[in-house]
């Protein structure tokens, strides 16, 4: 029986359900995150894209998504998180993890995102690059979004610093807990959870650091060149695509 004053179940409130319907209850619950945060991103890039980043409040975006700030909130906790959010609850951060993991002895950061590219490339859906492309759109088309999309570039680095660290396994990166905060979570608040080195006591090395530190700003870079030429060819095209990150590992590596 519960608690009548607080309203808390006890444990034996918890003996008549199965592990079925607790599976089944969790699904759902997943499920219903998921079509909310989808509702809530379509309904600020449709008003973003119409009336332009700044003329929109978060209060018109929860409005029109039929839910209040509040929920809002819980999913983006500011306005710039639905457009520069990290995804970290998407493909991308658990294909980054392996592919750090799975580094050979000698292997730098550079040596395994040109591992990776072809990996991100060929899975990437047509779905995804119109998401994207319109997201980009967006930042360009604002000043303040562009330099708070600059002002991330830290974190992100800090975030992957981490991961690099702690995929040695030798104690100086992030933990085991650290790194499952990589593929769960939502948007750039789990870049605050990651360990934060000093590379003058342990963890990564100042060349590892600058090596990532680069990688993240060309990736920005090559990401934004490829939205200028979707605007001159009107779609989003994953061969152009290709042929832009192609450039950019050029330069890159040279």
């Amino acid at each position: 029986m519960g608690d009548a004053q607080t309203g808390r179940k006890s444990p034996d409130d918890h003996r008549g359900v199965s592990v079925k319907a607790a599976v089944a209850r969790t699904r759902w619950q997943q499920r219903k995150k998921i079509a909310t945060r989808r509702t809530i991103l379509e309904t600020a890039m449709r008003l973003f894209d119409d009336e332009g980043y700044a003329s929109v409040t978060t209060q018109r975006i929860a409005a029109e998504a039929g839910m209040s700030q509040i929920t809002l909130f819980r999913y983006f906790p500011t306005k710039e998180d639905l457009v520069i959010g990290f995804p970290a609850d998407g493909e991308l951060p658990g294909m980054l993890q392996r592919a750090v993991g799975e580094r050979g002895d000698g292997e730098s950061p550079i040596d395994v995102v040109r591992r990776m590219i072809p990996r991100v490339l060929g899975v990437v859906e047509q779905d995804q690059l119109d998401g994207l492309v319109a997201r980009l759109r967006i930042v360009r088309s604002d000043a303040g979004l562009t330099a708070a999309l600059y002002a991330r570039i830290p974190r992100w680095v800090d975030a992957i610093v981490g991961m690099w660290d702690g995929a040695r396994g030798d104690g100086t990166g992030a933990d085991a807990d650290d790194g499952a905060a990589m593929g769960a979570g939502s948007d750039d608040a789990v870049m605050e959870t990651t360990i934060r080195h000093d590379s003058d006591d342990h963890g990564s090395s100042f060349r590892v650091r600058m090596e990532i530190s680069v990688i993240v700003g060309c990736t920005i870079e090559t990401l934004f060149e490829w939205s200028r030429r979707c605007d001159a060819t009107g779609s989003a095209d994953i061969d152009e695509l290709t042929a832009v990150v192609s450039e950019s590992v050029d330069a890159l590596v040279r």
